[in-house]
Order: structure tokens, then C-alpha cells, then sequence
């Protein structure tokens, strides 16, 4: 994927990859502005492999949804990323910028290994705006490795 536009209220949906998929994400992803509940970005799969070519950037605009309130209320903000029902599968090298509110959601996943991830919320600092950015959120899994990520924001 190499500069992608997603449109507004739309999933980015890789959540049928066939199994051994590399998807790689090349320039700047954005999305169009809508109150829903997302996610953003829906990987699954079975050997899946994803990756940030170098100076690549996931950015999720976060600023268009924060007023401070993050998930308890206020406008209704996408989560960012889902990464479900992923085995045997890597993620490498993403840049997430400005996430609306809660960032990687990893649920139901066998052997994921996800590896230099930065995730930058750190422009919601201003005046206090962004609330609820959780870096990694994970649930229901078993052999989840996170190695050398970076985060910036206004949670966990």
C-alpha cells in the first residue's frame, strides 16, 4: 500500500489475507473524519506478515476527534488498529501518528510478534486534548512478543 486515502467510517479491512500475505505499507495512510467506532485498520490471518517501509506513517489525524474525554464520552472516536485472530504472524517497523483514542487492540492472537512499532500521540498534549491513547491493549492471547516499541501519549 503505498499512500492510501481511506475514506471516512471505512475500515482499512485486511481481515481475509490469505495465509503467508505480506502486506507492506509505503508513504503517509490517512483517513477521512467520521464519529464511529471503528477500527481503523483490521489485519487477521494465519502467517501474516506486516510492514513499515522505511518513512512510512499510519496517521490517524487524532486531532479532529480529541476534546479531552478520549473513550468516556464526548465525540465518538475509532479505535486505530485491530489486530484479531492473528498466528504465527509479524508486525514490523509501523509508525502510527495522532491516534484518535485507544491504539493496537490485540485479541484472540497465537504467536504474534510485533517489533519497533512507534506510536506518537504526543500532539494531543496540547491543552490536554487527547485521553485514552492506550498503546497496546491485549486480551485473549497467547505468545504476544513486543520488542523494541515506542510510544508517546496520554495513557497506557
Amino acid at each position: 500500500f503505498s499512500d492510501v486515502a481511506v475514506p471516512s467510517g471505512t475500515t482499512l479491512d485486511l481481515s481475509s489475507l490469505a495465509d503467508g500475505t505480506t502486506v507492506i505499507f509505503e508513504g503517509t495512510t490517512t483517513w477521512g473524519y467520521s464519529e464511529w467506532k471503528g477500527p481503523l485498520l483490521d489485519i487477521r490471518g494465519n502467517k501474516i506478515t506486516v510492514k513499515g517501509a522505511e518513512g512510512s506513517v499510519l496517521n490517524g489525524d487524532g486531532a479532529r476527534w480529541w476534546d479531552g474525554k478520549g473513550g468516556n464520552g464526548g465525540k465518538t472516536k475509532p479505535k486505530f488498529f485491530s489486530a484479531h485472530k492473528l498466528t504465527d504472524s509479524s508486525i514490523t517497523g509501523i509508525t502510527i501518528k495522532n491516534p484518535p483514542v485507544q491504539v493496537v487492540s490485540i485479541n484472540g492472537c497465537d504467536g504474534l510478534t510485533i517489533t519497533d512499532m512507534t506510536i506518537d500521540a504526543s500532539d494531543g498534549d496540547k491543552d490536554e486534548q487527547g485521553h485514552n491513547t492506550d498503546g497496546f491493549d491485549i486480551g485473549s492471547s497467547n505468545n504476544v512478543i513486543i520488542d523494541g516499541a515506542k510510544v508517546y501519549n496520554q495513557d497506557d
